[in-house]
Parts: C-alpha cells; sequence; structure tokens
C-alpha cells in the first residue's frame, strides 16, 4: 500500500486514543473558551470541558441539528454562535502556553504585526459557503484561512485515493458555480494535488454542446459532477458518437450514487471509448467543510481524515449509539477546525452499513475510517396520507434505489400529489419516466410496481412515460443547482 497520510497504517486502537487526546485539547483550549454557542451549552448542562478527554467523554455532549443553526426570533444570527471568536482577554487566559511564549518573543522584537497576523489567518472568517437547503433552509458556513488549508489538505488527500498526479492529469468540473461545498472541494483538490482543473461551472454556465467540445480538446483523466448533469452529457456523448478515451475515472457528489446508477453510466462510458473508466461516489456536507472520496480501486466505502474529524453511528430514533458495522444516522464532530465548528452534528444521513473501523480497504489497503457507499437522507422519510384512515411513513430512499437501477428506466422523476389536486383528498405518488430501450411501458410498470411493493409494500398511482428531454427540463438538469428529483407538491393543491 502507497500511503496518502500517515493515518492510513495507523491502527483503529492507537487512533481512537489520539483522537481522544485531540478531542479532549480541541475542546479546552478552542472550542469552550471561544465558541459563543458551546460555551452557553457546556454551562447550561453543567459540561466540564477540563474533564472531557476520551471519544467516550464526546457522548456526554448533546447532539447539534440543524435547527441549531437556524435563525429564529430570539437567535437571528443563530449560525454566527458557532464560529470560533476570540478576544484579547480569551486569548490571554486560554492560549496554550507555547503559543504564549511564541507570540511574547515576537512582540519583544517588535513584531507585533507579526502576532496579528497570525491570529487572522486563524480565526478571522475569509470565506462563506452555504448550505444546499431549499429556501429558508440554506445555512451560511464559515471557513477561515486555517479552515482553507485544512480543506485543501482533504484535496490533496481525495486525489491520492483518485490516483490523480501531478503533471499526468487533468480535471474538468461540472459543478456549478455556488457557495457550494462540492464545487469548492473540487477547486481544493486541484490546488492541493497540483492538477490542473478547469471549473467549468457546468451546464448552467457553457452549454451541453460547448461542454462536449471542451471535453474533446480538454482531453480530462477526470471528470467530476453531479450524477444527473454527468449522465445527461454521457448520454449526449454517445449520440454524438464522442471519444472520451482520456478519461479514467468519473466522481459523481451531491446526490446518493447507486450502484445501479454506477453500472448504467459505466456502459455509457464504454461506448463513448472509456471502457476502464472509473465511476466514483464523493460525499460532503458544506457543515463538515471538507469532503471524503471512495478510493479508484471500487466501492468500498468513502475514506475520511482521523485528524480532521470524528465519526459516529447512531439510532436515528433514538440517538444510542450503534456498533461497528450497523445502519444508523451519521454523527460529525469536527476536530481541528476553526470558523464555524460543529460537535456532534446530525447529519440526516442513513448509512447502510454504518462506518468501518478496523478494517483496512479492500481496493487500497488504507487503515482510515470509512463509511459505507450505501447511504440514503432521513429527509426522503415522509409521511404520506395513502388513504383516510392515517398518515405512512414511507421511505422514498428505496424507491429511488429501485427506480434508478432499472435497466429500463433512463431518467424519472417522482411526483407526491393530491389526488384530483384537492387538499382534502388523499395523497398520491406520480412517476415520470423516460424509458431506455423499446421495452414497452406494461412492462416495465408492472417490473417497478411489483420491485417497490415487495421493498415498501407501496403502489405508485400513476407511472407516465415522457420523451428525455422533459424528464431533464423538469428535473432542472441544465438549470439548477440540484435536481429536484423528489417533488412534493401537495401545497399547490386547491
Amino acid at each position: 500500500m502507497t500511503g496518502i497520510s500517515k493515518w492510513d497504517f495507523i491502527g483503529a486502537n492507537e487512533r481512537k486514543v489520539w483522537q481522544g487526546r485531540a478531542f479532549g485539547r480541541f475542546v479546552r483550549d478552542q472550542v469552550a473558551p471561544y465558541s459563543p454557542f458551546y460555551r452557553k451549552l457546556f454551562a447550561q448542562q453543567r459540561i466540564d470541558p477540563t474533564q472531557l478527554r476520551s471519544l467516550d467523554d464526546l457522548r456526554r455532549i448533546p447532539f447539534t441539528t440543524k435547527e441549531d443553526l437556524l435563525p429564529t426570533a430570539e437567535r437571528p444570527d443563530a449560525a454566527r454562535d458557532f464560529i470560533l471568536t476570540p478576544t484579547e482577554e480569551t486569548l490571554r487566559a486560554h492560549l496554550p502556553l507555547s503559543r504564549k511564549l511564541q507570540f511574547l518573543g515576537q512582540s519583544a522584537l517588535g513584531r507585533k504585526d507579526r502576532v496579528r497576523a497570525s491570529l487572522q489567518s486563524e480565526y478571522n472568517p475569509e470565506t462563506l459557503l452555504v448550505t444546499t437547503g431549499r429556501s429558508a433552509g440554506s445555512v451560511p458556513v464559515f471557513l477561515t484561512p486555517h479552515d482553507r488549508r485544512r480543506l485543501v489538505e482533504a484535496g490533496r488527500r481525495i486525489c491520492g485515493h483518485l490516483d490523480l498526479k501531478s503533471g499526468r492529469d487533468r480535471t474538468l468540473s461540472l459543478f456549478p458555480y455556488a457557495p457550494h461545498l462540492a464545487f469548492w472541494q473540487v477547486s481544493a483538490c486541484g490546488e492541493g494535488a497540483n492538477v490542473l482543473t478547469f471549473n467549468s461551472g457546468g451546464g448552467r454556465i457553457i452549454p451541453t454542446t460547448r461542454l462536449l467540445e471542451t471535453i474533446a480538446t480538454f482531453r480530462p483523466t477526470c471528470i467530476a459532477g453531479m450524477p444527473g448533469f454527468v449522465g445527461h452529457l454521457l448520454r449526449q456523448a454517445v449520440a454524438e458518437n464522442r471519444d472520451w478515451s482520456s478519461v479514467k475515472v468519473v466522481t459523481l457528489g451531491g446526490e446518493n450514487v447507486p450502484q445501479g446508477l454506477a453500472d448504467k453510466l459505466s456502459q455509457l462510458l464504454m461506448r463513448v471509448r472509456a471502457p476502464k473508466a472509473r465511476v466514483v461516489s464523493v460525499l460532503g456536507f458544506t457543515e463538515a467543510r471538507s469532503c471524503w472520496t471512495e478510493c479508484h480501486h471500487g466501492r468500498f466505502g468513502f475514506h475520511t481524515n482521523p485528524d480532521m474529524e470524528v465519526l459516529e453511528i447512531v439510532d436515528p430514533a433514538t440517538g444510542d449509539p450503534l456498533p461497528e458495522g450497523a445502519t444508523g444516522e451519521l454523527v460529525y464532530s469536527c476536530l481541528n477546525g476553526r470558523g464555524s465548528v460543529l460537535l456532534r452534528y446530525r447529519t440526516g444521513d442513513i448509512i447502510e452499513g454504518g462506518v468501518s473501523e478496523s478494517e483496512p480497504c479492500r481496493g487500497c489497503g488504507s487503515l482510515v475510517p470509512r463509511i459505507r457507499s450505501d447511504l440514503a437522507r432521513v429527509s426522503n422519510v415522509r409521511e404520506l396520507n395513502l388513504s383516510k384512515v392515517k398518515g405512512t411513513l414511507v421511505n422514498l430512499n428505496d424507491l429511488s434505489s429501485i427506480i434508478t437501477g432499472d435497466a429500463g428506466v433512463e431518467e424519472w422523476q417522482l411526483e407526491i400529489c393530491k389526488r384530483n389536486d384537492d387538499a382534502l383528498d388523499v395523497d398520491e405518488l406520480v412517476l415520470n419516466v423516460s424509458q431506455r430501450g423499446t421495452e414497452p411501458l406494461s412492462n416495465l410498470e408492472a417490473r417497478l410496481q411489483s420491485a417497490i411493493f415487495a421493498r415498501s409494500e407501496l403502489h405508485v398511482n400513476h407511472i407516465r412515460s415522457m420523451p428525455l428531454a422533459e424528464v431533464v427540463a423538469r428535473l432542472g438538469t441544465e438549470t439548477q443547482t440540484k435536481e429536484d428529483r423528489i417533488v412534493d407538491r401537495r401545497h399547490h393543491a386547491r
């Protein structure tokens, strides 16, 4: 195994001991004195930060949720409370002795400007990102220069896991220009690994035809983008008999990538002369301020950074910790950041198989913890009134996996509607599909209904076949930052 960082060679027991000590130092020296939110929380919960010394102690801290970051009448600037904000007094009281001696020495030599510049580089926010939640659900997340360096280092490691090397490889990013993590992480990958990167802005900036011409001239070895848009571009490349033989890896972010979707994209890559290109998924959320990738050897989990974060898997209903290998909700804690710092943040991602802590990656041999590749969103578990009796909790993640994986479906969109467009009537599921191949719609409908009922005991009320262009337009593949894959239209009913 060729290591990307020293953590690829450190076993689980040694790693957890180190993380426990690092967590204790981070909370004592940074979070407790400088975070307005956690300083208040610790006081309310009577938590002594000096007594948090191991990963077991981490569980004494209550969960943080997205609601804590959203503005309210009482806390209109709620997100700002998570920014580490030292003052001259708190720095004097809590700065580690080694840093105090360093700064005193520089001040004695008349270098107070250096002291000020050093502190600004560590704590002053310089970049603002925004989560991809709709409208009022969006949350601002702040990065300092310290966090930017952390993002670049994460990018270097991502390129290492993808086997992208300076001077040999080049990346075409199809992520939209937006204050979202995906775009900035790809840019940081190029910076961290010194890999030539063209941030195109995707279809919202450059039309599909021009992007295909760009691929022909730029000859990227890596293409990064949202799954839907990459699939759309690949289908057009097949239709125009394009040559993508330079491409060796396609990295997909922003959405879950079921195996069925990866297989479909691999089939399309074969038809554009890239039969050996790997389809790899990348996981990230803006609140973590960095991403994780599968390695180029296969779907063996997202390789994390033990020096940057601590990850837990909990029961989504009770919040109780779950053992290694158990399916549950991913909980994230920052370990060395500045700017917006979150502890025990409930991500809303359900990880099938949890986090692998002790087994090496079967592809590259790395020993870092790996988040399993199959995941779903808690927000896609909706309450539907499918009868007049009572509401039913429906896991739409199951439907998504089935529809995407079906060989007869090219593209699709699921709508949640009211029957007869009447707000007082029952809910209905309407599936709009663009068919793949010449199979009769009745065959496709029967297969999908059978698979969906077997998984969830649900029945889709209407399955409508549409031209590919119409489904793509409904999804907003070329026009929106995030596709409208599952659309709830019940609030529009009469």
